[in-house]
């Protein structure tokens, strides 16, 4: 169990890390081409998907800081997780429902992940109070 934990949590990073990038290296008319115009019924300025963007990124290195530091792990995953659950609805709501998979498969692997990480805390902490 710990292994596939760990492969999970190293997987997800360069998935939210790579979101992250693209929208902050794009220029303002392909974030109005991707992002602005599919979803214009919510009305998402340029502006807001760079701020993702940066929410993204941040939370990728906040994953890779939780392989040594449990907490900013969470931290990492509960944000990762609200903005694929954004991701996830927008889409739905926008009637984008092909391009809703991908946000559920992110979605779906940050759950596993977070399962995944608390069992491993809980594991070691009683492995560890057995031991003294």
């Amino acid at each position: 169990m710990k292994w596939l934990a760990r492969i999970l949590h190293i997987l997800l990073i360069p998935l939210i890390g790579s979101a992250g990038v693209f929208k902050l290296m794009s220029d303002a008319e392909t974030i109005r081409e991707v992002y602005t115009e599919p979803l214009h019924t919510l009305g998402y300025s340029v502006g807001f998907i760079y701020f993702i963007g940066v929410v993204e990124l941040l939370a990728a290195v906040g994953l890779i800081a939780g392989l040594w530091r449990a907490a900013i792990g969470y931290a990492s995953l509960a944000a990762t997780f609200v903005v694929l659950a954004g991701a996830f609805g927008s889409n739905l709501i926008a009637g984008l429902y092909a391009e809703a998979l991908s946000p559920l498969v992110g979605l779906l692997l940050t759950a596993a992940v977070f399962f995944g990480n608390r069992y491993l805390v809980r594991h070691t902490r009683k492995t560890a109070v057995a031991s003294h």
